[in-house]
This record gives C-alpha cells, sequence and structure tokens, in this order.
C-alpha cells in the first residue's frame, strides 16, 4: 500500500509538471547524483518548475525572450550561486544586444574550477563557488539591451547565451538545442512576492538538459518580454 502512494505521488507530480509545461517547452532532465532543478528551484529558491518561468518556449525555441535591461542606476551583478557542471573552467559575462548575424561581442567577468557536490548544497558549504583571480560579478552595460552568457572549457564551441537565437546561430554543437537558459524572478521569501530587479537562472551547457551546469542570481535587471 505504502508503494503504492509513493507511485501515484510521483505520478502526481509528473501530471502536474506535465500540465503546467508549454506544448513546446524542453523538458528537464534529471542529473544522475545531482540535485534536480526542480527540487533546487523548489527548496532554495520557492518556485515551480514551469508555472514560474519567465521565458517559456511558446512557439519556437528562437523566439524566447533572453535579454535583459538594466532595472535603476548603478552596475548589474551576475554572480554564478552553484556549480554543478563539468570540473573544467566555466566561464561567464555579458554581451550588448546586437541585431546582426555577426556573433554577439562577448565580455568575460568571472570564471572558476570548481563542482558543488549534493552534501554542499544540503549543508550550505562551497556556496558560491569560489571564484578565479581578478573575476568580478558586477558589470555596466550602459542603457542598452543586453545579454548573459556561459561557457565551460571542455566544450570548443564559445558557450551558450541567454537567447536562443544567439545559441542556434553561433554554436553548431548545439543549433538543434539552443534553449540553455531558464529565467525566474527571485522571490522574497517572507512575503513570497517577486523582488523588483533579481532574476534567478538555470544554465544549460551541455545536451541532457538538467539545466543546473551553473545556477546564477543576477542583480538590477529586468528580462524584455515582448
Amino acid at each position: 500500500m505504502k508503494l503504492a502512494r509513493i507511485g501515484l505521488g510521483i505520478a502526481s507530480l509528473f501530471f502536474v509538471m506535465a500540465a503546467a509545461q508549454t506544448a513546446n517547452q524542453p523538458r528537464v532532465a534529471p542529473a544522475p547524483g545531482e540535485p534536480d532543478w526542480v527540487v533546487v528551484l523548489r527548496e532554495r529558491y520557492g518556485l515551480k518548475l514551469f508555472e514560474d518561468l519567465l521565458n517559456p518556449v511558446r512557439t519556437t525555441a528562437v523566439r524566447a525572450p533572453g535579454l535583459f535591461r538594466k532595472a535603476g542606476p548603478g552596475p548589474v551583478k551576475f554572480t554564478p550561486m552553484i556549480a554543478l557542471g563539468l570540473e573544467t573552467r566555466t566561464r561567464g559575462g555579458w554581451y550588448p544586444a546586437v541585431k546582426s548575424k555577426t556573433a554577439p561581442r562577448k565580455v568575460e567577468i568571472w570564471s572558476y574550477v570548481f563542482k558543488n557536490t549534493t552534501d554542499d548544497l544540503k549543508n550550505e558549504r562551497n556556496l558560491p563557488p569560489p571564484l578565479e583571480k581578478g573575476a568580478s560579478v558586477s558589470f555596466d552595460p550602459g542603457e542598452g539591451l543586453f545579454g548573459l552568457w556561459v561557457s565551460n572549457d571542455g566544450f570548443d564551441d564559445g558557450g551558450v547565451y541567454s537567447e536562443p537565437g544567439q545559441v542556434a546561430a553561433h554554436n553548431k554543437r548545439l543549433m538543434k538545442q539552443p534553449y540553455k537558459a531558464m529565467i525566474y524572478s527571485l522571490l522574497d521569501k517572507a512575503t513570497g512576492k517577486p523582488i523588483p530587479g533579481r532574476l534567478v537562472v538555470g544554465w544549460e551547457y551541455s545536451t541532457n538538459d538538467d539545466f543546473q551546469d551553473v545556477v546564477c542570481e543576477i542583480e538590477n535587471a529586468t528580462l524584455v518580454i515582448d
């Protein structure tokens, strides 16, 4: 009886997840031996995987939003909070929005060589991951639109962009699987309401779509939704 109830609970969970997912939204795959993205979102951020997603794929992946603008004066902060991807060097930064077919001009601001464990998240250790010397989490993109990117040196392809269209155009390895960032509003833990100008991003630079290779928080930025 107990096993039947557990099975029913799991089935119900997947039914709710599927019901909330758009028809064209890429599926999120659990990561073997690592915290699942749905669990990280729920337990650390109080967020729902699809219901709270700001950039769902409603038609095609390349049309999903992925550009930002500053929310107010001062710099933007783009901070890696959890590192669950490859142990080779991970890099991150920003780029000014472009309309041409040329690749965006990427600006690197931080890098790290580190991988968190499940115990790190349970015990609040090594969070955020240690950045390499000279790294920064702050930048000022001015008043124009901008995007974000991450890459890992284990792949010689320039990495992934917050805009799926840029991934499709400039990453041959992932051109058919270009949706690589899931973006959410950061919630106030006391009220459960979105904090203006604060965002959470789950990145996927591989192909298994667990979306927790790098988990980042953004300050002083809003996602531009047409």
